[in-house]
């Protein structure tokens, strides 16, 4: 009996040990950070010669920075399309290849904090209120009737969400989406009180009742680290028009890769910028 009390003892204080590890490392699992590659951003610089710096100071004094890529139509500044970034990522990435996909009109977007050249450290909070201020940045560079859909991959679906619940957008692109971080980390992790211990819950949903614009939700089918069922429970809780389109074989990381990704981003973009 003792022996049965003492294993359940050391199993319990392990199990404890565990729960404090998730807890106190959370930070640089939510939020890795991700340095800027100089050869990459001097690859961005040479492939867009009309790349501008775009640069916001947060409400905290926080300098933010990333890329404005301005385009014109009519003479006048082109509508834009705003970029979120997954948790792994920083902005040269989409900056490499996306643009051309999304001619003729512009391309944003700002680092996270702690994120490529941006200063801070990055909380769910302080991620809220920096896109806001991206949008409001961006939208300022527009000009009055200036149009702007934002586009959100992963985490950052959760950020473009926040920012179409709360400014006049044209559209929204949501890329592997799912309906709260905590609920993928609850599934991935059945035995841990996940949503207790939490600090980043990034639920979505409540932002999903507000969104009045078009929406289209972008689901890899063989997704592990955001499995399609999270997709599926906020395609649920959209209230919103909304097209929902699974790529079938693709997975979290590989889904831009597939031809159909390209072709339904495009569809949409246009629908919702082209015209006046």
């Amino acid at each position: 009996m003792k022996i049965v009390v003492i294993l359940g003892l050391a199993l319990g204080l392990a199990y404890c040990g565990y729960l404090a590890m998730l807890y106190l490392g959370q930070d640089s699992m939510v939020f890795p950070g991700r340095a800027v590659d100089p050869a990459r951003q001097a690859e961005i610089r040479r492939y867009y010669p009309h790349l501008e710096d775009f640069t916001v100071t947060a409400a905290d004094g926080v300098t933010l920075r990333g890329y404005y890529l301005p385009r014109t139509l009519d003479g006048k500044p082109a509508p834009a399309v705003l970029y979120f970034c997954g948790n792994a990522e920083e902005q040269t990435g989409f900056f490499l290849w996306s643009p051309n996909e999304l001619r003729p009109y512009g391309v944003a977007g700002l680092d996270y904090r702690g994120y490529g050249q941006s200063g801070g450290k990055a909380s769910e909070a302080a991620l809220r209120a920096d896109a806001l201020a991206a949008y409001d940045a961006l939208a300022a560079k527009l000009g009055p009737g200036g149009r702007i859909l934002v586009m959100g991959r992963s985490l950052g679906t959760a950020l473009a969400a926040y920012v179409a619940a709360r400014r006049p957008v044209a559209g929204i692109i949501l890329v592997t989406p799912f309906e709260s971080l905590a609920g993928v980390g609850q599934d991935s992790h059945p035995f841990v009180p996940v949503r207790l211990l939490l600090k980043a819950p990034f639920d979505v949903v409540p932002d999903a009742g507000r969104v009045t614009a078009p929406a289209l939700f972008l689901v890899a089918g063989a997704d592990t680290y955001v499995p399609p069922r999270h997709a599926e429970r906020l395609a649920a809780a959209w209230t919103g028009p909304k097209e929902v389109r699974v790529i079938d074989g693709t997975g979290h990381n590989n889904i831009v890769d597939a031809p159909e990704y390209w072709n339904y981003v495009k569809e949409f973009v246009k629908a919702r910028l082209a015209g006046p």
